[in-house]
């Protein structure tokens, strides 16, 4: 069997591995028009705030060259794939054609960089999964002392910290409406603008950015009643999925303006399959289509994928909970399922509470956490949750996503058994599942 991946991120990468690992035999190229494999933009602020003293850190595993050496699996870097002949099931990359029984994109996504008037490119950057970008920023970081970044995202709010975190004078982050929109409800967003604050970032909300240009070496980003002069300008205003490949081959593109597959991964195409940031998704608790662009969603997609490439179709996909989670300042914001906001526009009614519980674990120096939890007033199932801690919250936010894939009613989830020693971190769910237990009894 003759496989093309083109993409090598996350997504391409595992369905490589799945592939050669399921499939005896299997010839199998990957193709990207960078100059090297990269990695997820999430961890390029760890290099820029210095917590990761070197890019090359980051090239590990299926990120190093001799991983696919190994396995005799083409590696074709600085190749742009042009075209995808459907009826003659072939690809034209660079100067060559490759034959295919089964292909796989992987395309990623493309940095949104809003048009303001006066935009040049000189001392703007956006991060993606080429690692030159992150290189190119890292550079610009080391030479200068204030930035303003445009987003509320987690990319965006991570650039802030980071730079901070390198001692930057100011920092401006620009936001046109609300931070982590697509994961915060208005009172946890709340609490995360008290944290950008009381660490020095100077939030300007809402950003009603008139143009950004350059002026006498320096960056001037105007508004309405003021500007700013900064060094640079770093772009977190998100990313659109990279489509246009698949759109000039004549594949179906959904609603979202990502991939349409079905629950294989399979696009209108039988014989080509779709993984990752590039890929429509859709919510396991709703069903409705959406856009999903994270490292492990592109690692499941790949798997999956991959596993299907190989097997004919073994593993079904079944949706998502969207579990999320980053870190600002010390502090730990995680979210899964749906908001409250999220819910009410899919004519869901819901019941909530937000709850902060009291310091834990005083002996060893515990933190207090804030919970928010959202459930379905008609099934009293749990729909999302959101935490914010400077303790762990990833066993949580994963405890949560299974409770939402399950559809488990909340009075269920508060009676699983659960594990505890005073000297490991303490989790108060059962607080605010008993304060929502109780708002869903006297509805």
């Amino acid at each position: 069997m003759r496989v093309c991946i083109i993409g090598t991120g996350d997504g391409g990468a595992v369905a490589a591995t799945q592939i050669h690992r399921l499939s005896a035999g299997a010839q199998i190229d990957l193709f990207s028009s960078r100059k090297a494999i990269g990695c997820p933009p999430c961890e390029m602020p760890l290099v820029i705030s210095g917590e990761v003293a070197t890019w090359e850190e980051l090239l590990r595993g299926f990120r190093e060259n001799s991983f696919w050496e190994k396995r005799g699996i083409g590696l074709h870097l600085s190749t742009t794939v042009t075209a995808i002949d459907r009826d003659a099931r072939r690809i034209v990359a660079g100067n060559a054609e490759y034959g295919y029984d089964k292909l796989v994109l992987a395309l990623g996504a493309v940095p949104v960089v809003p048009p303001f008037p006066g935009l040049d490119g000189d001392n703007e950057f956006t991060l993606s999964t080429d690692m030159a970008d992150g290189i190119a920023l890292g550079n610009s970081v080391a030479k200068h002392s204030e930035a303003a970044i445009v987003g509320g995202g987690f990319i965006a709010l991570e650039i802030a910290a980071a730079l901070r975190a390198r001692g930057y004078r100011k920092v401006y982050l620009l936001v046109r409406q609300r931070l982590l929109r697509s994961y915060l409800d208005e009172d946890m967003e709340g609490r995360l603008r008290d944290l950008i604050k009381k660490n020095g970032v100077e939030l300007i909300l809402p950003a009603d950015i008139k143009g950004i240009e350059s002026r006498q070496g320096r960056k001037l980003v105007r508004f309405p009643e003021r500007e700013i002069a900064v060094d640079f300008v770093f772009f977190g205003a998100g990313s659109r999925p990279n489509v246009e490949l698949a759109r000039q081959a004549g594949l179906k593109i959904g609603e979202t303006g990502s991939i349409e597959v079905n629950e294989y991964l399979q696009t209108s195409d039988p014989d080509i399959y779709a993984a990752g940031d590039c890929m429509q998704n859709w919510e396991l608790a709703t069903s409705q289509r959406r856009r999903l662009q994270s490292a492990m969603n592109a690692v499941r997609n790949g798997y999956i994928a991959g596993r299907n490439v190989a097997l004919g179709n073994t593993v079904a996909y079944h949706g998502t909970v969207m579990p999320f989670v980053t870190k600002i300042f010390n502090h730990q914001i995680g979210a899964v399922g749906l908001t409250e906001k999220e819910a009410a526009e899919r004519g869901l009614e819901t019941l909530s509470v937000t709850v902060e519980t009291p310091r834990l674990r005083d002996r060893f120096h515990g933190k207090p956490a804030c919970y928010r939890f959202i459930a379905d007033t008609k099934s009293g199932a749990l729909l999302g949750a959101q935490l914010m801690s400077e303790e762990i919250v990833t066993g949580t936010i994963d405890k949560m996503a299974v409770a939402i894939a399950s559809k488990m009613p909340v009075v269920k989830l508060v009676q699983l058994d659960s594990c505890y020693s005073p000297s490991v971190q303490e989790d108060q769910i059962a607080v605010p599942l008993h304060r929502l237990i109780d708002k869903l009894e006297r509805r």
